[in-house]
């Protein structure tokens, strides 16, 4: 297939996408390990998202939020405008001040809110726009009321529980500063009653006030929690969904494409034929495979098989796709490949795997080699089935030819049997590796 496809016989490159967290999960990490770390992170009090998924947490809220986290803050820039009408009838003292101060505060304001919301797509940054404006602003009126002669300051103030509470609701991941913005809230505040209440009234006040910043405070930490704990349920679902999927489309031991998902992607990428260049087919199994199995156990079998799909996958390019198509045979689609660059890549897979070989004692290693048939997409009437069954001939004519040998399909090859030695693509050379070839 082509680039612009999975690639999942490179395990390190695939990963899934996920419409509830929006962040890709790489499959290198669904293990235990990262399941085990989000599950106590699920069963911790303060759900604390582990680090290696701290960025991906960052991600998911900012997907989530950040349209809505933008109303807020326009919404809260309009309110405190909108105060200015408030403060007509109030402290009519402080008219042209109070529109001064709320004009350029709410103006300085929509300037930062339209720049950081256009330049970072952080939500750590984001998320502190609300709580340190609404300090600001709370801090400036809190000033208007000192400043101002009206009799009606000290019930005014009753207003600014609106602070707390724009401060503390709206918060998806900055606890800690949302706790010292209200702190400082809180204080400005009390240092205004303070000011403008008798020690009573400033009690009163104090009593009324306090379980309001105690209860913001407390909601604010449970919508945290909430967002972490729908985040980890999420990325728990994520890491369930890959892992169902790989095993769904990879083969277990090999880590490979299996049949049927190698037969789906196959067929849609000959649909799309023709195209600029031919594509074929590879289709290739161990020589005298089962004789290794019966001298050495099916443990050194798996070992051999384990070993030529690692080797494959590092002498393929990146496009094509290779699959464990049963038992010892594999099976390659080389996409937008001539017959000539196919047979240049099965020869580099044939003669890379007749270099390896595997201990089977301390000092007894086994050599084992492959026969590649190979069969090229020609017509829009080739199915696929069609062109396994002429790989599969070609691979047939390269075992009954001598084995560790590529054949090419073509109609009459059945009726062609030639020597071993008059195939130029029989190169095989002796190793002065001290190992035993696994054949007859």
């Amino acid at each position: 297939m082509s680039a612009k496809n999975e690639n999942i016989y490179s395990t390190t490159n695939v990963s899934f996408q996920n419409s509830t967290t929006d962040k890709s999960l790489k499959l290198s990490e669904c293990d235990l390990k990262n399941r085990q770390l989000i599950e106590q992170a699920l069963t911790d009090p303060h759900a604390r998202i582990p680090a290696p998924f701290q960025q991906y947490f960052y991600d998911y809220v900012y997907t989530h939020s950040h349209q809505n986290l933008r109303q807020i803050n326009y919404l809260a820039q309009i309110a405190f405008l909108l105060y200015f009408f408030a403060d007509i009838l109030i402290i009519p003292d402080m008219f042209f001040m109070s529109g001064l101060i709320r004009v350029v505060l709410v103006l300085g304001a929509l300037f930062c809110c339209y720049y950081l919301f256009k330049k970072y797509k952080n939500i750590q940054v984001l998320d502190r726009i609300v709580p340190i404006g609404t300090t600001v602003a709370a801090a400036a009126w809190i000033g208007l009321l000192v400043l101002s002669s009206s009799p009606h300051v000290a019930t005014y103030i009753y207003a600014s529980a609106i602070f707390i509470l724009v401060a503390n609701l709206c918060i998806q991941t900055q606890f800690k500063v949302a706790v010292y913005c209200s702190i400082l809230i809180a204080l400005f505040i009390m240092l205004g009653a303070n000011q403008l209440m008798s020690t009573s009234q400033a009690f009163i006040f104090a009593v009324v006030f306090s379980p309001l910043w105690f209860f913001s405070i407390y909601i604010n930490w449970n919508n945290i929690l909430n967002v972490r704990r729908s985040f980890l349920r999420s990325l728990l679902d994520e890491w369930n969904y890959q892992t169902l999927k790989n095993l769904a489309h990879t083969d277990d031991l090999t880590q490979l494409y299996n049949r049927r998902h190698f037969v789906d992607m196959a067929e849609r990428s000959i649909h799309q034929w023709p195209k600029h260049a031919s594509s074929c087919l590879l289709m290739f199994d161990v020589d005298h495979f089962k004789n290794i199995n019966d001298s050495y156990g099916h443990d050194v079998g798996d070992r051999v098989l384990q070993l030529i799909a690692e080797v494959t996958r590092k002498e393929m390019r990146y496009s094509d796709v290779l699959a464990r198509f049963g038992g010892e045979e594999f099976i390659a689609l080389l996409e937008d490949t001539q017959l000539q660059d196919s047979l240049v890549i099965a020869e580099r897979i044939r003669c890379a795997i007749q270099k390896q070989y595997i201990y089977v004692k301390p000092n007894h290693a086994i050599r084992f080699t492959i026969s590649i048939g190979i069969a090229e997409l020609e017509s829009h009437t080739q199915t696929l089935e069609d062109l396994i069954k002429q790989a599969d001939i070609a691979l047939y004519q390269a075992k009954k030819t001598g084995r560790n040998r590529i054949e090419v399909y073509h109609p009459d090859i059945l009726d062609q049997a030639k020597p071993a030695t008059d195939n130029p693509w029989n190169v095989f050379k002796s190793s002065t590796q001290p190992v035993q070839s696994a054949t007859n």
